[in-house]
């Protein structure tokens, strides 16, 4: 719970403060003397709430799509997106290279070509956050890559965490661009 004081004695702010304190220990209280020193902070806080969110919006429910700061993030291939796209359904999970090849390229046998293709396409993707400034939203360790779920504001994500915003976005669509995405969609339909 967040309380805000604002009285020119602060005296009986503290006073109520301290009433307050017994009664909910872990409220956070800020007090002001002035209408004007709110106004500030208020700015201020703001102003930090905006930095602390995700700067990295992605869109599961219809068809997939990944904003930075409100524009369309451009992949340089096709394949490049629907890596992250897996990666963003995998929720932080660590994918191999055999999974990744068996998902992106369906019964096609695992070969240095396809390893190479998929070697590309994770080089491709790493390139295209680090432009960005998040080079940390895909994490690559050995033989596994994943993506980092803090790093994003993701509708899929939301809805798991019961965001009531994101349950009512879902409309019985889930990554549409991408078969693989069905079973999520039917684990996302009996949530509902």
């Amino acid at each position: 719970m967040r309380v805000i004081l604002v009285d020119s004695d602060p005296g009986a702010m503290e006073a109520l403060a301290d009433h307050i304190r017994r009664a909910e220990p872990r409220a956070e209280i800020a007090a002001f003397t002035s209408r004007e020193e709110l106004a500030r902070w208020m700015e201020e806080d703001e102003g930090n709430a905006r930095r602390d969110r995700p700067r990295l919006r992605v869109q599961t429910f219809g068809n997939f799509e990944v904003f930075y700061d409100g524009k369309p993030v451009h992949f340089r291939r096709r394949r490049t997106k629907e890596l992250f796209a897996y990666l963003i359904d995998r929720r932080g999970a660590g994918s191999t290279m055999g999974q990744l090849i068996s998902v992106l390229w369906e019964g096609r046998p695992d070969t240095e070509s396809v390893r190479s293709q998929l070697r590309s396409l994770i080089t491709d993707l790493r390139t295209t956050f680090r432009e960005l400034g998040e080079d940390t939203i895909v994490i690559k360790q050995r033989d596994l890559i994943a993506v980092d779920p803090t790093r994003v504001d993701c509708d899929y994500y939301r809805f798991l965490a019961g965001d009531q915003g994101a349950v009512n976005a879902f409309r019985g669509e889930y990554m549409t661009n991408y078969s693989w995405g069905e079973t999520t969609l039917g684990a996302l339909q009996q949530k509902k």
